[in-house]
């Protein structure tokens, strides 16, 4: 195969995709001797429109070997050529602004002479900012860089970030997100020649570079999930005596995954491996979201489920933290509403809290429902419960809770039982999920027994389930003995985080990617097959900024409070939060804390500049909510 055929297949096919496809328009920017453009030209065979422009005058082009006759092939193949285009002011000429285009192309930008990364960077940046306007809504910007340049992992050998040109954090401020990155094949664009080395017509060396491919991201916006618990922690957005209509119903538009959702997905294939081993019931979920204190149930919750709760609180005290003195813990709250013999007024507007489990209805289900013994009973909802930020643990999931009612006499044998039918049906999943991958099982072996149960007690189970690198907490098993829940039977009860098992399941390493609104993620799952999941967002930059501040002698400091509000004020975009220095000083009676915050999103293009006014705006909350002294 000749030089020729290669660039019109290979090259075709990598940069343009299929023959089938539509026809694109192209912009090259920023071209020297225009050997790319005119390749990519006769790849194109007349399919695209090709718009090859150059920041120098003609004149100096023509003095470069090739280029007149690469300008000549260009134009005959229905190329246009323009000179003198400033790549960081696109939308400035007239000529340009006539088509959005599918394509931006920037090969190997540079300041010229001996400019340095900050100049680069800075190219860089308003590079993207321009370009930005005449994208269109599917289209990518192609970048090219030298080996090391780009200060993301896939470069080999990997430059220190200050030195690099940051590639993808300068894409952020134009509202553009890393999709891949691939080797830049320069020898599959027959006659390609790099030129403009130091600004004069010397070649580069071009070998190790790579291709960075941009594309539009969704705008910067608050996650999903914590618009639902903002909307929901507001009493003035629920009033109190409407505290019994807040169901899914009521919050649909927040609460509601697409069909293909893979929770929704793995909910579906957990049912039907389920109802192989036993009879099954499904129970809709028409139980409130928020209740009040009063009926909180201590059946069944783990001690720190009391302080780990979201309260509903009024706008003026949006922290939805309790203060010191102002109220008594929350456990203190449910010990005298639910002694108190009189409640009924009090309770119309008394404290109010998110569900933390769908166990707080077991009792009611079990009332209301004429249960049959070795019959399954599933329920399935979103439940709330504060947490640490991280990228495994979310204040918000969707809980799965599978109950059995039998005797006590049979009870041993109905749990290795269900342990069984456990630890098979995520086997089944989990196996189903990686004979997708490619992976040469001769040389690295597939265990699909990933499901372990903890003891803890005699009648309490954890559901472990391994992940990569580390096992996660996915469930609970409570045996409960007669007498708590009926006299007569004793009750299997499974509690399963279905979140947190996808993510085991499907290689989803953030939380947050489950509440997005990007169609990228949900078109992964759009054949109703639950599959390994591939980030559609490369390398997504970090900012750190540290925070400090005095609490007072005697205060008690909330570190999931502290949290709770990192993470409403930055809408989701802190990834870790590190204590990097405790100290007391006890002349003062005060004790500092000093903290590093991580700012990142996981799909969402976020800038420097977005990620400073988060810490400004979260140094006020956490002066307001905390009562804490800034350094």
């Amino acid at each position: 195969m000749d030089c020729h055929v290669l660039s019109g297949w290979q090259s075709a096919l990598t940069l343009l995709g299929d023959a089938s496809r539509k026809m694109l328009n192209i912009l090259l920017v920023g071209e020297g001797n225009f050997s790319y453009s005119a390749s990519l030209s006769d790849s194109s065979e007349g399919r695209d429109l090709i718009v090859a422009t150059c920041y120098e005058t003609e004149d100096a082009i023509s003095k470069q070997p090739l280029s007149s006759a690469n300008v000549e092939q260009l134009r005959r193949n229905g190329g246009m050529v323009y000179f003198e285009v400033d790549a960081t002011r696109l939308k400035d000429y007239a000529f340009l602004t006539t088509h959005l285009y599918d394509r931006i192309i920037f090969n190997f930008p540079h300041c010229g002479r001996k400019a340095g990364v900050k100049k680069n960077r800075d190219l860089l940046c308003k590079f993207f900012l321009s370009c930005s306007d005449l994208l269109s809504e599917q289209g990518q910007v192609h970048v090219a860089l030298c080996q090391g340049q780009g200060g993301t992992p896939a470069d080999e050998p990997r430059r220190e970030w200050h030195n690099s040109w940051q590639v993808v954090a300068m894409a952020a401020k134009a509202g553009l997100i890393l999709s891949d990155v691939t080797p830049f094949k320069y020898n599959q664009y027959c006659g390609y020649q790099s030129t403009g080395y130091r600004s004069q017509q010397k070649s580069f060396l071009v070998a190790g570079s790579s291709k960075h491919i941009f594309i539009r991201s969704l705008p910067l916006d608050n996650l999903t999930a914590l618009r639902l618990i903002d909307k929901l922690t507001d009493s003035s957005a629920s009033s109190a005596q409407d505290q019994g209509n807040c169901d899914n119903h009521t919050f649909s538009d927040l609460i509601r995954r697409e069909r293909f959702h893979p929770v929704n997905l793995l909910y579906k294939e957990l049912i039907e491996h389920l109802q192989k081993n036993f009879p099954l019931i499904t129970l809709d979920d028409e139980f409130p979201l928020i209740l009040e204190v009063s009926s909180f149930s201590t059946f069944l919750e783990c001690p720190e489920s009391y302080k780990n709760v979201f309260h509903v609180t009024n706008k003026d005290n949006k922290c939805g933290t309790v203060q010191e003195g102002q109220r008594s813990s929350f456990r203190d709250i449910v010990t005298e509403d639910t002694n108190s013999h009189d409640n009924s007024t009090d309770n119309a507007n008394g404290p109010h809290y998110l569900r933390p489990s769908l166990t707080s209805f077991i009792n009611e289900i079990i009332q209301r429902t004429s249960l049959t013994t070795d019959t399954l009973y599933v329920l399935s909802g979103p439940v709330f419960r504060k947490c640490l930020i991280s990228s495994w643990m979310m204040p918000v999931y969707q809980e799965l809770v599978i109950f059995l009612c039998n005797p006590s006499d049979t009870l041993t044998s109905k749990l290795e039982l269900v342990m069984t039918m456990i630890e098979n049906a995520v086997a089944s999943i989990s196996k189903s999920i990686l004979m997708d991958i490619e992976v040469d099982f001769t040389k690295q072996p597939l265990d699909f027994n990933i499901v372990q149960f903890q003891q803890m007690t005699s009648a309490y189970y954890l559901i472990n389930m391994s992940s990569r690198d580390s096992d996660k907490m996915i469930g609970t098993i409570r045996i409960v003995p007669p007498g708590e829940l009926s006299n007569e039977y004793s009750y299997i009860l499974i509690t399963v985080n279905l979140d947190l098992m996808v993510m085991c399941l499907l290689g989803i390493e953030d939380w947050r990617l489950l509440w997005t609104k990007d169609e990228r993620f949900i078109q992964q799952f759009n054949q109703q097959t639950l599959k390994q999941f591939k980030r559609y967002s490369l390398y997504p930059p970090c900012y750190t900024h540290d925070i400090s501040f005095w609490v007072e002698d005697g205060a008690v400091f909330n570190e999931i409070e502290f949290h709770s509000i990192a993470r409403r004020v930055s809408r989701g975009n802190i990834i870790a939060v590190e204590l990097l220095e405790l100290y007391e000083d006890v002349k003062m009676g005060k004790t500092s804390r000093c903290y590093r915050m991580v700012y990142q999103s996981c799909d969402q293009a976020l800038s420097y500049e977005s990620a400073l006014a988060m810490q400004l705006q979260l140094r006020d909350e956490l002066r307001r909510c905390l009562c804490v002294t800034l350094r």
